[in-house]
């Protein structure tokens, strides 16, 4: 009896791709130089129902530029915009789904938990106008982003095939993106190549030496 629930249990598990794997993505160029903060993200090719990890990401605002520059979150997630400046500022994304406007306060914080796609915010401030920064929403809880050695270690819960996408607001490819099949089954490691530049981000600076408009 015994050997029988054994059995009828790897059956299931084999059938279900019930797993743990480590998984090391590296991220190089095309001269294999790493590439740090580069978002990754695992979508699995079959009809899997992934959990939602229960994180609150935070994006700050300091020195009058959004730290970090690149922020990624889970479909579902709350994010906390943190302003950690002395000054008030005006942050806002105007486009799509996912657009908002806020009014912070110096030390004040503003939660947003309603974002309703995923895909790419391009957020601004209405008052210092130098200042941009990303945040990308993934429907996926398998993501993270690359280190200064251009590595990321994720963990995958089910075997089968998945669909790697590597992500960079200034990556110069189609949808700022690269696409890789990959097939998971055990611990791996995966090296991306990039071919593609890496635009310049643009200086996160003040160039007209004004902090805030009056009516602020």
């Amino acid at each position: 009896m015994r050997y029988l629930c054994l059995k009828v249990l790897t059956f299931f598990c084999m059938s279900y791709g019930a797993f743990a794997a480590d998984i090391t993505v590296k991220v190089l160029d095309k001269n294999n130089k790493p590439l740090a903060d580069m978002v990754v993200y695992l979508e699995s090719k079959a009809n899997i129902s992934l959990p939602l990890n229960e994180n609150i990401v935070e994006v700050g605002q300091f020195d009058r530029s959004f730290t970090p520059y690149i922020s990624v979150m889970q479909l579902g997630n709350k994010v906390n915009f943190k302003n950690k400046d002395d000054i008030t500022h005006h942050i806002y994304s105007p486009i799509g789904e996912n657009k908002f406007s806020y009014k912070i306060s110096a030390g004040q914080s503003q939660i947003k938990s309603d974002f309703e796609q995923a895909g790419e915010v391009a957020m601004g401030c209405n008052i210092h106008d130098w200042m941009s920064g990303y945040l990308l929403i993934v429907d996926t809880p398998i993501f993270g982003k690359t280190d200064k050695k251009g590595q990321l270690n994720l963990t995958v819960q089910h075997s089968g095939e998945y669909k790697l996408v590597v992500w960079h607001p200034q990556l110069d490819a189609l949808d700022n993106r690269f696409y890789q099949q990959v097939q998971l089954s055990e611990d791996k490691t995966i090296t991306v190549k990039l071919d593609n530049k890496i635009l310049k981000i643009s200086e996160q600076k003040n160039e007209e030496d004004f902090d805030f408009l009056s009516d602020y």
